[in-house]
């Protein structure tokens, strides 16, 4: 089973308050297993080493490209190495001591060609981020575009990213081409890519010499590939200060309650520079978080070995203990999640904290194909959010394909299911044998 893409495209609600631009959508790529949109990379190039018979990979990159690719190495039993050039002593702190290649010695300018070397000599599979392999690059990130036009049935304004090596956004505007060439998109979405301001990105030296955590540089070459790529697909550069991104973070941190960083924010800082300077009209606006994530961990259990069904059991009684159901029921329903549904477990600081379990119904047309079954949250956890991304989590997976029941006099619980987009349509009957 694949297990990186499908990532919460969460809708800021309460930015739409305040910013009054439309409908904005985030999505969430820190929900990937080691956190960032790399790991889409990082699962497709472990696949294609091992379908081309390598048992080791050379890799290199950013940290997050090297953290993506050591996951799905591991998972597959592929040894990894890592070269240490001079002035890298960022690598020896990240990752461990038998990974890395001692190529201090050499010229950063030799690198692609040293590296190309070493990999023929040992029968290594070669990865350099940006450089090699970037078609596999390139379809694994073209998985974004197609989450989010298919969750939002083809209807987008804008799509705002982070400046990145140009196959970021030539995956974006691939994916809504065809989908225009379909007949599925009435217009191309614009493509928007929040950049630093020129100056403020570290320089050579100062990559060299750390750890690349704010913005890595890129020559001449790359720089000039990347400009060709906007220019080819209508895409619009936006440069952000550092005042600014640091605005933009702020208040995003506080309206929505994520966890992001400011290295991996550009995204949100160009939509936000934008809508202060009334360039945005109302609309469908969607930004890429690389690593933007939620506080609360969502897993969704696929099966009885990762988390019994008796404590599925017990998790869904105990927190719904003034509204459960038999237990029989409860098995039932949690049974039908685990084989044709799914199941869903909210996490916070390794505790759990609820859990939400949807059915299949297997309509299409006459009415939702899923349902919610039970939802419910540890008691100390009330008024913490975990409900609300639960529910969230659930629309995500069902493409918005949803019903739940609610008791008429929990009216808390149904305002809330209102503030997420349910309506109330008929009132719940069931036949009882007297």
């Amino acid at each position: 089973m694949k297990k990186s893409g499908k990532t919460p495209l969460l809708r800021a609600r309460q930015v739409e308050k305040v910013l009054n631009v439309g409908e904005i959508y985030i999505k969430l790529e820190g929900a990937n297993p080691t956190g960032h949109k790399y790991d889409r990379v990082g699962e497709i190039v472990i696949k294609d080493a091992v379908a081309r018979g390598y048992d080791s990979v050379l890799v290199n990159g950013s940290v997050n490209y090297i953290k993506s690719l050591i996951y799905f190495a591991e998972l597959s039993d592929v040894k990894v190495f890592i070269p240490q050039f001079k002035n890298e002593m960022w690598k020896v702190k990240r990752f461990k001591s038998e990974m890395l290649l001692d190529l201090k010695t050499h010229m950063r300018k030799d690198q692609i060609a040293i590296l190309k070397e070493i990999a023929l000599e040992s029968h290594y599979y070669l990865s350099v981020e940006g450089r090699l392999r970037t078609q596999l690059s390139k379809t694994a990130l073209e998985e974004i575009s197609e989450e989010i036009v298919n969750r939002l049935d083809h209807n987008v304004t804008t799509i705002y990213t982070q400046l990145n090596y140009g196959y970021t956004f030539t995956s974006i505007y691939s994916v809504l081409l065809k989908h225009w060439i379909d007949g599925k998109l009435e217009q191309i979405p614009n493509i928007v890519c929040g950049t630093p301001k020129i100056g403020e990105s570290y320089s050579e030296a100062e990559a060299n010499s750390k750890e690349p955590s704010k913005w890595e540089p890129v020559d001449e070459k790359l720089l000039s590939d990347l400009k060709k790529s906007v220019w080819e697909t209508s895409g619009r550069l936006i440069s952000v200060e550092t005042e600014e991104l640091n605005e933009s973070v702020k208040f995003l941190r506080k309206m929505e309650h994520l966890k992001v960083t400011a290295n991996e924010a550009y995204a949100f800082a160009a939509f936000y520079k934008q809508v202060k300077s009334g360039e945005i009209e109302k609309g469908r606006h969607v930004i890429i978080l690389n690593e933007g994530r939620s506080d609360i961990k969502i897993e969704n259990i696929h099966d009885f070995e990762e988390v019994s069904k008796k404590e599925l059991v017990e998790y869904t009684r105990q927190w719904l203990a003034q509204y459960s159901d038999s237990s029989l029921e409860t098995e039932d329903a949690i049974q039908n999640a685990s084989e044709r549904g799914f199941i869903l477990l909210a996490s916070r600081n390794g505790e759990y904290e609820g859990i939400c379990v949807v059915v299949n119904l297997g309509f299409k047309d006459f009415i939702p194909t899923y349902h919610l079954a039970y939802i419910g949250t540890e008691k100390g956890s009330k008024g913490r959010g975990v409900g609300t991304e639960l529910i969230q989590r659930a629309l995500d997976l069902t493409n918005e394909t949803l019903s739940l029941h609610v008791d008429l006099d929990n009216k808390g619980a149904k305002k809330l299911y209102e503030k997420l987009g349910f309506k109330h349509k008929y009132n719940r009957m069931i036949f009882q044998k007297q």
